[in-house]
């Protein structure tokens, strides 16, 4: 065969008897000749070739449909013809190919054919004509430039498009295939962060969604993800990559430490660190806490105070502000702690050269503040990342439980008036274990309460319930103190819990709620919530007796450290002095320093955009934003001024800082100059608080153990604010009217009106005309009832007497056969008075110093005493009452509803601890408040304290080194101790508790 010949016909194809000329060819083809021509060549004759089939196919079907119709068309005319009906139609086809049916038949038809894409002959000649079109714009003579130009073209997009990666994409096309593809979806909007159809479920239904949620207090970050989901429409993967950013984020921030914090923080030595023997630690603890003398201040700080000596100044004593001071020293800051007393604990010891004693009692201390801890294994979190050393997570500091087997641990004894038979006194016991279930027993059997059930559940007994609910309130106390370290506006989004709204209320309003008929239990509850402080219910907050009751009612019982709270104090000031700080003591602070210098004078633009006339006061009903100076220094009572360096305020990342945890009252009034606090301000709602009234402390030395004077560890508390209310009935109507439980010191306490409508009635009007019902009140109940004044009264008025020595077991080795005894009492009209001031205060009178009034005063106290321990009459080697001790804020509801109740203050670098920040004058409340206003100076913000529960004790049990405790270790203790645990108690406290905090 010749090339350029055309080929004959074969001799297969004239056996078959076909045509010779192949099928699916072009008649232009020349055997041996490459035709470039492909779309005319294979692509039209291959399509067209379908297309006939298709449609050869389609009309086959067509054809069976239009019989199928005319027979059932026939079928029914048969079938209405006896009626006169006539019933006609026929199938026709359309040009395009569509069946339409002429007319309706009764019968079912079925479905017509399904039309295909070649459908008509006019389809697919515009195919070909489409195909003829193609073939010759690129395969023409005439367009050969064209495809080359397109080529060209094609080549310089390639490299243009993948550079030096064409070759990897030539020899790979299924690459670029899969960037093909992505490009599509892309332009089309398969990869927005947002829907392109339509919501899952309708806006209102989303709506009402995250209504429900809000309404079932979810986390409003959850409810933020579900409104971006639901309302915004932002797709699932764009919502997981959102929160797995978010979580990367906060793992950053949770495992980055704040402020001055180091990555690793050195553990220390113990404070008896070189004392070989228990001889040589008893010897240490003999010691006060701190460094005494103005002098040694003076060598410390020559001049103004500069970021290499000390950064953070804490004023006040005792666990709180030590505690605090531990705290910011594991943080990376230098501690000056001032203390006004002798002692930086907070004990007092007796002056044999004043008072004519043996000297060997000069070293004994005297715990003024009842330091017993309830909830010690909650408490342990708080101290151990304050505490640890390297030989021991807790510094070498136990805890004793209060009290002994033979009493069941007994922790306090509440003495009620008026509860007992014919007005006499009711005596109730608060010991560990299962207090719930005794209380019950013990209010159904003697009080008229519900009897409980056999299982143990509240059954019908009305105090168990109440039990139950106040503990749930409790539960949510620490979102509402954590608040105090969040800023307001974050506040005012968030939902208030439980424990903040009752904080608002008085507790009379619950108990008359919950024991309507039953004044018995309702004095006792009312007992347990307010210990204390001598206020009655009707003045006091719902959250200060909820979580006083809650302490109360604790399975753990109370415990004490072993060693007393100076032990826990030399423990805390070493941990501040190894760290570069110091603990100085007899430097009563004067008043507060402010740098006048970093507020500018307001103008006459900054009181027109703020609605005030030019030169005229803020209004009282618009929030001061007018800033306030810089708190950057002290003066003291010698007059000498410790000011921070101007270079160290300048410090914008960790600015120094002054920690107040003497109380707001003393902070902001008896401290702050008048001339600041009358230019700028104090804090929000501090006007409307009052002062509670100060206190007498009472010492006793007495001769004798405490085993010798059968003496226990209990605290005895009288508690008239309790007495057992006279509720009235109106005999015409039935009406029941709740009586005042408690009998009232003064008119009115704190100088307001004391019930919850603030309207009271005066107790000597309430008494002229009470009916026989009160016939069975005693003399004595009569006579305190209309007393106006404040008196104290042996055997009638608020007193607290403790026993410290006793409820240390380590006490009698250490000092001898003596016991401590402490009587707290009111400073009653004659010593302290109260003026009508916003806020209200009291005021120290000069007959404090006058020997005789207090001599007088404390011969009822013995008599007092001794009506209660007759056994102590003649045991006393000394007394002496040597000051008042102020207790803070009163507990009524206006103490939790102040927004200026918090950590950090209007002034910058001024901050305020202590136990005025929480609820009572419990050591508990002194820590929190000291663990408030230690995150408050270094500077955790909500999303810390929200989100990633990163506070400044995680971030010391993160990065502090912690002592190895494996292997065959030995406590390493101050005072060796073995501790006891009540058979049935669910906490665990010791060490494993320890451990397992500290993990």
């Amino acid at each position: 065969m010749r090339i350029g010949k055309k080929p004959a016909r074969s001799r297969f194809l004239r056996k078959a008897g076909l045509s010779g000329k192949p099928k699916h060819i072009s008649p232009e083809v020349v055997i041996g000749q490459l035709s470039p021509d492909i779309i005319s060549t294979v692509f039209a004759s291959t399509l067209n070739e379908i297309a006939s089939d298709l449609l050869e196919q389609y009309a086959d079907e067509i054809l069976i449909y239009q019989d199928v119709v005319n027979g059932q068309q026939q079928q029914d005319a048969a079938r209405n013809s006896t009626d006169g009906e006539e019933v006609g139609g026929e199938a026709a086809m359309e040009v395009d190919g569509t069946v339409e049916v002429m007319a309706e038949s009764v019968g079912d038809l079925p479905p017509p054919p399904k039309q295909p894409f070649f459908h008509s002959q006019h389809v697919i000649d515009e195919m070909a004509e489409v195909f003829d079109d193609t073939s010759s714009y690129f395969f023409s003579k005439e367009a050969a430039w064209k495809v080359q130009v397109n080529a060209n073209r094609f080549e310089r997009l390639m490299d243009q498009k993948y550079g030096v990666f064409r070759p990897f994409i030539k020899e790979h096309p299924q690459v670029e295939e899969a960037i093909r593809s992505f490009q599509r979806k892309y332009s089309t909007g398969y990869f927005s962060p947002f829907r392109q159809k339509d919501p899952p479920i309708p806006k209102s239904t989303a709506v009402i969604i995250l209504f429900m949620m809000q309404r079932g207090k979810v986390r409003w970050e959850v409810m933020v993800l579900t409104g971006v989901f639901l309302l915004v429409g932002l797709q699932p993967f764009a919502l997981v990559l959102i929160i797995a950013i978010f979580q990367a984020l906060l793992g950053m921030r949770r495992n980055r430490p704040v402020g001055k914090m180091k990555k690793t923080i050195k553990a220390v030595e113990s404070y008896y660190d070189g004392c070989n023997t228990k001889e040589d630690k008893h010897k240490k603890l003999l010691e006060p806490v701190g460094t005494a003398g103005e002098q040694v201040l003076a060598e410390l700080i020559p001049g103004d105070v500069d970021s290499s000596n000390f950064d953070t100044i804490i004023i006040g004593s005792g666990p709180s502000a030590l505690y605090t001071g531990a705290l910011l020293s594991r943080a990376g800051r230098k501690i000056l702690i001032l203390c006004p007393g002798d002692d930086a604990s907070g004990c007092l010891s007796l002056d044999p050269s004043k008072n004519k004693l043996d000297a060997k009692y000069k070293d004994i201390p005297f715990d003024i503040h009842a330091s017993s801890i309830s909830k010690l294994s909650a408490q342990i979190k708080f101290l151990v990342p304050a505490l640890s050393t390297q030989t021991d997570l807790q510094g070498g500091v136990r805890f004793a439980q209060i009290g002994s087997d033979a009493d069941n641990h007994t922790f306090e004894m509440l003495e009620i008036p008026g509860m007992g038979p014919n007005g006499s006194s009711y005596l109730a016991c608060l010991n560990a274990g299962d207090i719930k279930a005794e209380l019950m027993e013990e209010a159904a059997s003697y009080l008229g309460d519900g009897w409980p059930n056999s299982d143990g559940t509240n059954g019908n007994s009305a105090i168990g319930a109440y039990i139950d609910a106040c503990e749930e309130i409790n539960s949510t106390s620490n979102l509402f103190y954590a608040s105090k370290i969040i800023p307001d506006k974050i506040n005012d989004t968030r939902t208030q819990s439980s424990y903040a709204e009752c904080a608002m209320r008085y507790v009379s309003g619950m108990l008359n709620q919950s024991f309507p008929l039953n004044t018995q239990t309702r004095s006792l509850v009312a007992a347990m919530g307010m210990r204390a402080e001598n206020i009655r219910p009707n003045n006091t907050s719902m959250a200060a007796h909820v979580t006083n009751l809650s302490a109360a009612l604790s399975r753990e019982g109370m415990y004490y450290p072993v060693g007393g709270p100076r032990a826990l104090c030399h423990a805390l000031a070493n941990i501040i002095e190894r760290n570069g700080g110091r603990v100085v003591t007899r430097v009563p602070v004067k008043e507060l320093k402010f740098d006048k210098d970093s507020v500018p004078e307001p103008s006459i633009l900054t009181d027109i955009s703020e609605g005030r006339i030019p030169g005229e006061d803020a209004k009282e009903d618009k929030e001061d934003t007018t800033p306030c100076p810089r708190c950057v220094g002290v003066e003291l009572m010698n007059g000498r001024v410790i000011k921070f360096a101007k270079t160290a305020n300048n410090d914008e990342d960790d600015p120094p800082a002054i920690i107040s945890t003497t109380g707001l009252i003393d902070t902001f009034i008896r401290m702050l100059p008048d001339d600041i606090r009358l230019k700028h301000k104090v804090p929000r709602g501090l006007p409307a608080l009052s002062e509670s009234r100060p206190l007498f402390k009472a010492l006793f030395l007495l001769d004798g153990t405490a085993s010798d004077l059968s003496l226990g560890g209990a605290d005895y508390y009288r508690l008239p604010n309790a007495a057992k209310a006279i509720d009235e009935v109106n005999h015409q109507t039935g009406e029941m009217k709740f009586g005042d439980i408690g009998w009232s010191n003064e008119a009115t306490e704190a100088g307001e009106p004391s019930s919850e409508e603030n309207k009271e009635e005066n107790i000597a009007e309430k008494t002229n005309r009470e009916d026989e019902d009160s016939s069975n009140i005693s003399g004595a109940d009569r006579k305190r009832r209309r007393t106006r004044g404040v008196k104290f009264e042996t055997g009638n008025s608020w007193i607290h007497i403790s026993f410290p020595s006793a409820k240390d077991p380590s006490f009698e080795e250490r000092h001898g056969k003596v016991t401590t005894c402490v009587v707290s009492f009111e400073a009653d009209d004659d010593f302290a008075t109260s003026f009508g001031s916003k806020p209200n205060l009291y005021v120290v009178k000069q007959s404090v110093g006058d020997k005789s009034s207090m001599d007088r005063l404390l011969q009822r106290v013995k008599r007092d005493l001794f009506d209660l321990y007759p056994q102590l009459e003649d045991k006393v080697l000394h007394a002496e009452i040597p000051l008042t001790v102020a207790r803070g804020l009163m507990h009524n509801p206006e103490r939790y509803a102040a927004k200026g109740v918090r950590a950090d203050t209007p002034y910058p670098g001024l901050f305020v601890g202590g136990s005025d920040l929480t609820a009572g004058g419990s050591f508990s409340a002194g820590i929190v408040g000291g663990w408030l206003a230690a995150n408050a100076v270094v500077g955790y913000n909500y999303l810390d304290l929200l989100f990633l529960e990163k506070t400044l004790t995680t971030d010391i049990e993160q990065f502090l080194e912690v002592p190895d405790l494996s292997g065959d270790y030995e406590e390493d203790l101050a005072v060796p101790f073995t501790p006891t645990i009540l058979p049935g108690v669910e906490e665990e406290v010791g060490e494993t508790a320890e451990i397992e905090a500290m993990e």
